[in-house]
């Protein structure tokens, strides 16, 4: 029996518009949740790999040097994100990205288990692993102004949406790693990551209506790195998204990973702060993300972009100056929610103001400097705090935060946010 409305004044192609609605609708879940695996998975492997190394050499520098070898190689991959997902259209290369990563992690706990793994084996298929994770998000992220305009979505919320599933995916991530480590051990735990990579490389297949008509994308030329770079760097509202976002990361950035830490152990000497610390921060970044989706569209762009780094500076400033754990704790809310709502808001921006060719290299370009980042602040970070101490070092991180955000304040880019 057919499903389309025959009644008066109900055409076919309204019947029509319904049902091509609720595919895009079922088509944005089903990216969302594609997503927030393969980020669970990644997650795993951030936690999974450097414990495997820790546990069987004993050597911190050893688990450093992986996880700079992975980070160098998302780096690398980053550059080429944008050609991948040209050369082979978005739900293809996610799919491609997510079962190379598996087909990458799969060995580790098969030479785990036959007690031959050596550490040149971690190094080289966590570098493999990782080089196509830049390819893989800059695909999904290009999806969602499909899955969102299709379905009849906001942007905004579209985006949320997709922030929110990934701060998911790393409040859900860590935990279970620890869990699975602690239960079962660490090849199960990495075999876990791999079934999570399989799945979501299975779920994009669904998703082959959203991806460019390859005629269609084969019209289209072909864009080059410096095409691509130019196009950034002559876009005001672009370049600002490039440029202040990573003077924030080499401030912010080392706080999961190293601050949180010392202030845990030489502040507040309870290793279980750091864990709700960390927690806060990312229930933070949840929030900030959903905010965003419920009352992004009905704030200025340049006011709600203008807000993120007044807010940033001042609760950093309270984190490290203020010893005191309730402060602490709202202070680190209040920080990823800022966080949290930057990144949607960042992500419909690009996708408002770069062409449809363009969006996957712009994506790929636009977030390939936070991997280096990231990595190059904390290990700057550790040698000022072991420098100065922590008092100080805290006052040159409060001093630099600040000078970031008045430089914001007074960009006259953030004038172009608008449209």
């Amino acid at each position: 029996m057919s499903t389309l409305d025959t009644r008066p004044g109900s055409s076919p192609e309204a019947a029509t518009r319904r049902v091509s609605g609720t595919a895009r609708l079922t088509a944005l879940h089903l990216l969302v949740a594609a997503n927030t695996v393969s980020m669970t998975g990644n997650v795993l492997l951030t936690v999974v790999v450097p414990w495997l190394v820790l546990t069987t050499t004993g050597s911190p520098a050893l688990a450093g040097a992986v996880v700079f070898a992975g980070v160098v190689s998302a780096t690398v991959g980053g550059l080429g994100a944008g050609r991948v997902v040209e050369a082979l259209g978005p739900v293809r290369a996610s799919s491609v990205a997510d079962v190379l990563s598996g087909l990458a992690v799969a060995p580790l706990p098969i030479l785990l288990a036959v007690d031959s793994l050596q550490i040149w084996h971690v190094v080289l298929l966590t570098a493999l692993g990782t080089l196509t994770d830049a390819a893989g998000s800059a695909a999904r992220q290009s999806l969602v102004p499909a899955a969102a305009d299709g379905g009849g979505h906001r942007r905004e919320r579209a985006n949320a949406l997709y922030a929110s599933a990934e701060h998911l995916g790393y409040l859900l991530g860590a935990p279970a790693a620890g869990l699975l480590i602690a239960g079962f051990g660490v090849g199960p735990a990495l075999w876990v990551a791999v079934a999570a990579f399989g799945f979501a490389a299975v779920a994009m297949r669904g998703l082959g209506s959203l991806g460019p008509r390859r005629d269609a994308a084969a019209a289209v030329a072909a864009a080059g790195l410096r095409e691509t770079i130019a196009f950034i760097w002559g876009d005001r509202a672009l370049r600002a998204l490039v440029v202040f976002p990573t003077a924030a990361v080499l401030l912010v950035g080392p706080l999961a990973p190293l601050v949180l830490p010392v202030l845990a152990r030489s502040v507040f000497h309870d290793p279980v702060v750091l864990g709700v610390m960390v927690a806060c921060y990312g229930v933070g970044g949840l929030l900030g993300a959903a905010g965003y989706g419920v009352v992004g569209h009905a704030i200025p762009r340049r006011v709600l972009y203008l807000g993120i780094f007044l807010v940033w500076p001042s609760a950093y400033a309270a984190i490290l100056l203020v010893a005191v754990l309730p402060v602490t704790l709202v202070m680190l809310v209040a920080l990823g929610a800022a966080a949290g709502s930057l990144v949607p808001l960042q992500a419909t921006i690009r996708q408002e103001r770069s062409p449809a060719r363009l969006l996957p290299r712009v994506i790929g370009l636009s977030t390939a400097t936070i991997p280096v980042a990231v990595p190059t602040s904390a290990l700057l970070t550790g040698f000022l705090i072991e420098g100065l101490g922590l008092d100080r070092a805290s006052w040159v991180l409060v001093a630099g935060a600040a000078l970031i955000g008045c430089f914001v304040v007074m960009s006259r880019s953030t004038r172009h946010l608008e449209g």
